[in-house]
């Protein structure tokens, strides 16, 4: 008998270790909804390329060179919306693609200085939608300011 209790406690210890501190606090944290809710996101500003037209596969290869800024949040979220089917849960997000509706030249130039620093993005999240967005949650941009370290 003792050696069967020693058996089972050995197999409960074993499944609850199983468990990795990294998945914990995915439970208790609240994950954010796409738009129309609004949010704020802290992390480092940077921006890459990608190949783009005609082939999307090479900008030495004559493709135009597309540059896409991003943010990489300070800590990892995750984005729920339970009433989209083709989305669903989206865990362990920290690289969001920046979508600059107006003036996006004058952006650009503007807030240029940021890339590199840590900033705070406010506006609406959405899902990744076409081939042109990188990144699985992408933000519709409102505001993008320096963060006061």
């Amino acid at each position: 008998m003792k050696a069967l209790i020693l058996i089972l406690f050995s197999f409960l210890l074993c499944a609850c270790s199983s468990v990795s501190k990294k998945e914990q606090p995915l439970l208790e944290k609240k994950c954010l909804k796409y738009g129309p809710e609004k949010v704020k996101l802290e992390g480092q500003l940077y921006e890459k390329s990608f190949p783009g037209p005609p082939n999307y596969r090479d900008v030495k290869e004559g493709d135009k060179e597309e540059i896409y800024w991003f943010i990489k949040t300070t800590n990892d979220f995750c984005v729920d919306d339970t009433k989209d089917d083709w989305t669903g849960k989206l865990v362990n997000q920290s690289d969001v693609q920046l979508i600059l509706l107006s003036s996006v030249f004058d952006f650009y130039t503007t807030k240029k200085s940021f890339l590199g620093q840590k900033v705070i993005v406010k506006g609406t999240l959405f899902p990744q939608m076409s081939g042109h967005h990188r990144t699985q949650v992408l933000i519709t941009v409102e505001s993008l300011e320096k963060a006061h370290e």
